[in-house]
């Protein structure tokens, strides 16, 4: 009878122990988990053609190769300011190949760092190594084009700045 009341006992503990509301773990927000959300805010100012949301998300002055108009160009980028590529790329941005791309492949991050590069757009305060973070989008895959096409991908690249991330600029490859 005692081994039924301790196997009895020993049920209603564990059952209960399994019933009982599992405690969140705190986790800690990455980088790429802070740098996703401004992406995600960054892409929703652009979809929404929302200036101010944009602009508070960027840099005054970015590096866009891609950028119609009259980009300075030197030995550090084609440089841009932030209106004239809210005014390039936001107008018709939900039409544009990168846009159906994420929508449909999604993005991915990387970092890269640029050793003793500080370009004319940063901060004057801010490191002498440039670090990119960049949310790559596969545009186009290879042959999706046409026949032969290598494929595109686009970054749109960000820096961080006073712990908040800043968009930076948009590059492709090839």
């Amino acid at each position: 009878m005692k081994r039924i009341a301790i196997l009895f006992l020993l049920f209603v503990a564990c059952f209960s122990h399994a019933q009982a509301p599992a405690k969140k773990a705190k986790t800690k927000e990455t980088e790429f988990d802070q740098l996703d959300k401004t992406f995600i805010a960054f892409e929703q100012a652009l979809e929404k053609n929302d200036k101010a949301a944009f602009m508070a998300l960027t840099l005054k002055v970015v590096d866009c190769i891609d950028c119609v108009g009259k980009p300075e160009f030197n030995n550090e980028g084609f440089f841009v300011t932030a209106d004239v590529f809210f005014l390039n790329i936001a107008k018709n941005f939900k039409l544009s190949p990168v846009y159906k791309a994420m929508a449909t492949r999604g993005y991915t991050f990387d970092v890269i760092k640029l050793k003793n590069f500080k370009p004319q757009n940063m901060p004057k305060d801010s490191a002498d190594d440039l670090i990119l973070y960049e949310v790559w989008v596969p545009t186009y895959l290879a042959n999706e084009l046409s026949k032969g096409h290598k494929g595109t991908s686009h970054a749109f690249q960000f820096v961080k700045i006073n712990g908040k991330f800043k968009f930076y600029g948009l590059t492709s490859i090839p």
